[in-house]
């Protein structure tokens, strides 16, 4: 079960929603408008070695310094 990024279209409110059979959401969470779409949200790895040491992340790419989130929605920036 995915989960997308929304962004609505009447207050700029982003958001997270967990899709469930296809459907995206109705409204926004925050003012209800029905003028939601879908975002474009970048993947994330971090990949360990042997020594549990982090040898690579994509999130060092990230706008914000040390951000290890999955995607900019998920650490609130």
């Amino acid at each position: 079960m995915p989960i997308y990024e929304y962004k609505c279209g009447a207050c700029g409110h982003e958001f997270e929603y967990l899709v469930l059979g296809g459907k995206d959401p109705e409204s926004c969470p925050k003012c209800e408008d029905k003028n939601v779409s879908k975002q474009m949200s970048r993947c994330g790895f971090v990949s360990k070695g042997a020594g549990g040491e982090i040898s690579s992340s994509s999130a060092s790419s990230s706008s914000c310094t040390g951000c290890t989130a999955a995607s900019c929605a998920g650490c609130g920036s």
